[in-house]
């Protein structure tokens, strides 16, 4: 598929089949290799380590504190406890398979994988739960030691149907609450059923509170919800997590310490089994071959100088210095498959391993049975009985002669149930101090909602202005960037912390508008229940690029309910963003499919065309009498406006409403708005306040300043009358938004959304790098037509993009290592993602027609959506096969970051195919995403697909997948001091 100036699918037709399974082949990293594991803090006053010991490669069974020696941050400690945990006395061991969202090839391997362990693992004394992550984290199987269950489980979160997976989640769920609710009451048993059933729930939950609080993604928040809630059950637990590969930058680090720490202290060893081994294998030893070719190709061209130039250093042009030194260094001291893969790290770390799909499972797998049915508890009283959130290194050091040691490394000393991370635990210890930081300004509130199905709910609302915060613009990718941590705690009277909530905010900005972007801000809000009471609400914001923090303690009162007709708190909205329900589905700040952002600032621009207020109307439900809303509006104290606000007829519960006010005509003044529910004599009011900002004078009159001296003199009658003429009242407008209305931007920010976008895609390719990265397609087919895909084939390509063009060169084909042309690669096959499919559709001689279809959200992001079509006489799709080219229009979506007027998605469909032509549909879609390359962000492409349907019924679909993303010079040159 081709666009004059770019993107192409060609057809090859000449088919060759494979069942061969693209996947890594790096060898596996054994348990007892990894460094050693983290200890668990049960709490203050106790440490307890899991440790596993050999001698030889028999399990000890008689080992005596007198056996090893303990130290805690360099102090020798006692053991107060020291038990052998064997066989049935463990109870029933708990196994969780974590499907990550794969590729057809990445699932029907994973499924394979799956089933293997399932045979390696015994089947007494074992139970399975399955769990698969894509938007949301979904329990498939609870804990069973049916293996056809569990088996089946795996086979809906490997497969296909969607619709069967959906259901599956749903039924799963139902019936774990359903037996939850028949052991309220109980205790649990010797085998910890009911804690692990709870354990399960807690883990739906917990993923939702880490979606809000991270900036990370759905597979990591889904380990970390696991990893934490599992510390409820007893015993030694294992996870085993099938992934694509992850993205590897800081965030992503940051996220699997986390995950590691929680799992050490839940006792969970993590296994990883990726599925992309092979692709990053060989990425690696080719970055390296360049490198290292390029040096040897530069010294043959360059020889070595004699005599004093001897003595001067070399130098590298074009950016390389570091990764040719990195890339040489693990070479000469890791080989080429290297070593110290962050998520290998993590897993290692808890005693799990880092596997890849196609390595030997028995003895990992074995060893995993033996660490989980055979181990020692020890405990200890640490020297230090402090929460203090830094990190304690314990050792064990074997006096017995031939012993050999697992255990963990260390422990976070922070309270276990708590859910902090170790450095908020230190943030929030500011309060403590004799100074209050303040670098960094914000404001917070509670908005109290009322009484709600989850209880008495309310919202912390935490705004800080990107004017606060400092900005780092980089010319290279046209961006200003931001980067915020907002840690907030709520403490009752007693002081007791009752909820913490954090969140670790990114952003991203058009470097063009900077000055527009430093007007916005970055928010952070929470529901959460509290029973009446007086509580204290602290916050810290750091500013991640400078270390700066402010602080802040406020507090606030939860009032009962009481009886009679009930308004919330009234906010004034910043925006409606987009939210779907899977996100939270108890959110109450939601409106129909957005969720409510609260605007913590007072202060209005002038000429801004609209205000809307957000709140909830609860009326008496067992009053027969109808509510009555009223919203009234007064200017420096005076009345400006008053009108009845329209509530359903059938209002029965707590009732979600927006208030707007027709503002651009509203003149500079202090304003408050006041909203009164009555009904059967029972009223609840509530109030809030803006300015628009404007000279004294104007705010006191209304009117213009009188002109003064000659100026006044100059003045004809009649413009002195109009001068001198009381001031009219404004008229005010209060219009409200029905629930299921589409909050439309203006055409004005709608054009700018668009001028944006045509000038980011025509300078795309421009902008970006000279890099190279992996580009895996895996590919299916469906002879049917009905859905029923089967897995093709699957080739890793290494893509060089040098000077605006696009090279590639095969590297695996169906998981081996090939050189095999594009050309005898049958079925579709796509070029262009980098620039060229931008440029298609936006360069003005496209003539594209954008027409605003809604508002939506990608990777968390806020995003205009747009529908366009181009026609066939002004730009036009290629579509090739072995016998024909035809050329045809096209149309499709856009998906514009509303921040940096960057494309985050973009499909494209033929329009008009003929119908002789043996393609009678075809489509293409691409995800961009940010991603560090080198020392810069740039959107890059992550994702794509094509589809293209052929003869009667046949389909092809091609998924893709770039990854590893390095910084690549096409030429290395080495220059030599005089």
């Amino acid at each position: 598929m081709y666009s004059r100036q770019g993107m192409l699918i060609r057809m090859y037709f000449t088919f060759l089949l494979s069942s061969c399974v693209f996947a890594g082949a790096q060898s596996a990293v054994p348990a007892d290799k990894g460094p050693n594991n983290a200890t668990i803090l049960k709490n203050v006053d106790e440490v307890s380590i899991a440790l596993v010991v050999h001698q030889g490669r028999k399990p000890v069974l008689n080992l005596k504190p007198e056996d090893l020696q303990v130290t805690d941050e360099g102090s020798p400690v006692t053991l107060s406890d020291l038990r052998l945990v064997t066989g049935h006395s463990t109870g029933t061991h708990r196994v969780t398979f974590l499907f990550d969202r794969l590729d057809p090839s990445g699932a029907t391997n994973a499924r394979d994988v799956a089933k293997k362990i399932l045979k390696l693992i015994p089947t007494e004394d074992f139970a399975f739960s399955v769990f698969s992550v894509d938007a949301r984290l979904k329990l498939l199987q609870g804990f069973s030691g049916d293996r056809d269950a569990i088996q089946k489980a795996v086979n809906i979160a490997t497969g296909e149907d969607g619709a069967e997976r959906d259901q599956s989640d749903v039924v799963s769920e139902k019936m774990l609450v359903a037996s939850l609710q028949s052991l309220s009451g109980h205790q649990e048993d010797a085998n910890g059923e009911g804690s692990a059933e709870r354990a399960e729930l807690a883990s739906l939950t917990e993923f939702q509170r880490i979606g809000q609080e991270e900036n990370t993604t759905p597979a990591l928040a889904g380990l970390l919800a696991l990893a934490r809630t599992q510390a409820q059950i007893p015993t030694r637990k294992l996870l085993i997590y099938f992934t694509a590969g992850l993205r590897d930058d800081a965030d992503t680090h940051d996220m699997l310490r986390s995950i590691a720490g929680a799992a050490t202290r839940a006792n969970v060893s993590i296994y990883v089994i990726n599925k992309t081994a092979v692709s990053s294998k060989v990425m690696e030893g080719l970055m390296q071959t360049r490198a290292m070719g390029a040096v040897a190709a530069n010294n043959r061209m360059n020889p070595a100088p004699t005599g004093r130039a001897a003595q001067s250093p070399t130098v590298f042009s074009g950016g390389m210095v570091g990764e040719v030194t990195e890339q040489i260094t693990r070479s000469e001291g890791e080989g080429l498959s290297g070593g110290k893969d962050p998520v290998a790290i993590m897993a290692m770390s808890t005693g799990g391993a880092y596997l890849f799909s196609e390595d030997n499972l028995k003895k990992p797998f074995r060893q995993a049975v033996a660490d989980l049915t055979t181990y020692y508890e020890a405990s200890y009283v640490p020297p230090k009985r402090e929460y203090d959130g830094t990190f304690h290194q314990v050792t064990l050091k074997p006096l017995r002669h031939g012993l050999k040691l697992r255990a963990r490394a260390g422990y976070f000393a922070v309270p276990p149930a708590s859910g902090m991370r170790p450095y908020e635990l230190a943030l929030m210890k500011v309060f403590s101090g004799p100074h209050v930081p303040d670098d960094v300004q914000f404001s917070s509130s509670v908005l109290r909602l009322g009484e709600l199905p989850t209880g008495n709910e309310n919202t912390l609302a935490v705004e800080v202005p990107i004017s606060s915060l400092e900005t780092q613009s980089d010319a290279n990718t046209n961006l200003i960037s931001w980067h915020v941590l907002i840690a907030s705690e709520i403490k009752d009277k007693s002081g007791t912390i009752v909820d913490h909530f954090s969140e670790d905010i990114p952003g991203h900005g058009a470097l063009s508008l900077k000055d527009q972007v430093e007007l916005g801000s970055a928010t952070m809000q929470r529901h959460f229940p509290l029973p009446v009471g007086e509580y204290t609400l602290e916050t810290v914001v750091v500013d991640r690029n400078n270390g700066k923090m402010g602080a802040e303690r406020a507090n606030f009162e939860v009032a009962p309910p009481g009886s009679g007709p009930f308004l919330s708190d009234l906010a004034l909205v910043k925006s409606i963003d987009p939210y779907p329900s899977e996100l939270d589905p108890l959110e109450p700040l939601r409106y129909e499919h957005g969720r409510v952002v609260p605007s913590l600032s007072t202060s209005v621009a002038h000429g801004t065309k609209d205000l809307s207020f957000f709140f909830l109307v609860h009326p008496e439900s067992n009053d027969s009498n109808p509510a009555m809303l009223e919203m009234e509006v007064m200017r420096n104290g005076e009345l400006l406006g008053q009108m009845p606000l329209q509530l359903p007829k059938s209002l029965h519960e707590a009732f979600p409403y927006v208030a707007s006010l027709k503002a651009a005509s509203l003149p500079a003044g202090d304003y408050d708005v006041r909203l009164s529910l009555s009904q059967n004599g029972q009223v609840s009011e509530r109030e809030t306040s803006f300015r628009i900002p404007g000279s004294e004078l104007a705010s006191a009159t209304l009117g213009k300043p009188t002109p003064q001296g000659e100026q006044r003199a100059s003045l004809t009658n009649a413009a002195l009358e109009s001068e001198l003429a009381p001031p009219r009242r404004p008229e005010l407008v209060i219009t409200t938004l029905p629930p299921d209305s589409v909050i439309r931007p203006s055409e004005d920010e709608l054009n700018k959304v668009i001028t944006g976008a045509q000038k980011y895609a025509i300078n795309y390719a421009a902008k970006l790098p000279n890099f190279v990265c992996v580009e895996i397609t895996d590919r299916a087919v469906d002879s049917s037509g009905k859905g029923q895909w089967r897995r093709k084939d699957s080739f890793a390509e290494s893509l060089q993009f040098v000077n605006s063009h696009e090279i590639r060169k095969t590297l695996e084909f169906n998981g081996q290592p090939s050189s095999k042309d594009r050309s005898d690669m049958n079925g579709p096959i796509s070029l262009g993602e980098f620039g060229d499919l931008l440029s298609t559709v936006f360069q003005p001689a496209s003539k594209a027609e954008f027409h605003w279809k809604e508002t939506d959200a990608v990777a968390h992001r806020r995003a205009q959506v747009f529908e366009y079509k181009v026609e066939r006489e002004n730009n036009s799709m290629l579509l090739g096969d072995n016998n024909r080219k035809v050329y045809v229009g096209f149309h499709g979506l856009v998906y514009i970051d509303s921040e940096t007027m960057g494309v985050r998605r973009i499909t494209m469909e033929a329009d008009d195919l003929p119908t002789n032509f043996s393609i009678h549909a075809a489509s293409v879609a691409v995800d961009y995403d940010y991603i560090p390359v080198g020392s810069h962000e740039y959107s890059m492409p992550v994702r794509g697909t094509i589809r293209v349907q052929r003869g009667r019924h046949e389909a092809d679909l091609n998924q893709v997948v770039f990854q590893d993303y390095r910084r690549y010079a096409s030429a290395i040159k080495i220059s030599v001091a005089p």
